[in-house]
């Protein structure tokens, strides 16, 4: 397999990354990572984790995971994977990249686990619309406890959060959680994109679980799939309506003074 050029400072191939403002701390940056095809978050995970490591900036074992998705992602990993995942080189991006293209589940839903598996992420809530709300545990290579959080209500979601104390957050949302119907490809007759208030009424920084999250959160990554979406016009529609609940066009956080006032 061919080897970027850059082995240890390249991307995945159609992904965007920008650098922004720590959230919470202006005098700090993170990253802000945009892909089409939600596996591809693992990479970004696996890069901010080893960061805040060698930064000495973790105040917890691992990254809690909020994530917000149609669809559960919680594949199990099979015995195969976690040997080859304990055999991966973190530090050859280009390697990880092309792992996670060629031998993670093309169908999207295997990413988290892999994750956590390795501990790049710790604690799991999700915010998603396929199962009523449920907990669950999961063990990581090392023995560590994984609480897993599935929550369909938006309100259980703001109630559970706020109940937390997490000091180190990576976001993520698939843009397809703002989608009614079917949740797949293959669309369902309800099948129809969520109004733009409807968008902000979940992606909203003044919102009080935002106004906690947001000062932890040290990565952000979203996921067009398109494929989900009904299509890109759909995809990049939703992609405008939530970066601008949190952005101004400037790129700058809402939250902070004088940003805005959506």
């Amino acid at each position: 397999m061919y080897e970027n050029i850059e082995p240890k400072s390249c991307n995945p191939p159609g992904t965007h990354l920008e650098t922004i403002s720590h959230p919470g701390e202006q005098d700090r940056s993170i990253e802000k990572a945009i892909i089409m095809e939600h596996r591809f978050a693992f990479f970004f995970w696996m890069k901010w984790y080893n960061q805040l490591q060698e930064n000495q900036r973790l105040q917890q074992t691992a990254p809690t995971l909020v994530t917000i998705d149609w669809h559960r992602d919680l594949a199990p990993v099979p015995d195969e994977q976690k040997e080859k995942l304990q055999k991966l080189d973190q530090e050859n991006l280009s390697d990880v990249a092309n792992y996670v293209w060629a031998q993670f589940e093309q169908t999207n839903d295997g990413h988290i686990l892999c994750a956590a598996w390795l501990n790049l992420i710790g604690d799991i809530v999700l915010l998603q619309n396929t199962t009523q709300y449920q907990e669950s545990k999961f063990t990581d290579k090392d023995g560590n406890t994984h609480y897993i959080y599935e929550i369909q209500k938006y309100e259980q979601f703001t109630d559970l959060m706020q109940q937390r104390d997490d000091r180190n957050i990576i976001f993520d949302i698939d843009l397809d959680y703002f989608i009614h119907g079917k949740g797949s490809s293959q669309y369902s007759k309800n099948f129809s994109r969520y109004s733009d208030d409807e968008i902000k009424a979940i992606i909203n920084h003044r919102n009080p679980v935002f106004q906690q999250m947001l000062p932890n959160i040290d990565g952000i990554t979203i996921a067009q799939e398109p494929g989900y979406c009904g299509g890109i016009r759909n995809s990049c529609h939703i992609m405008n309506v939530v970066h601008s609940q949190l952005f101004d066009d400037e790129g700058r956080w809402k939250h902070f003074a004088g940003n805005g006032n959506s």
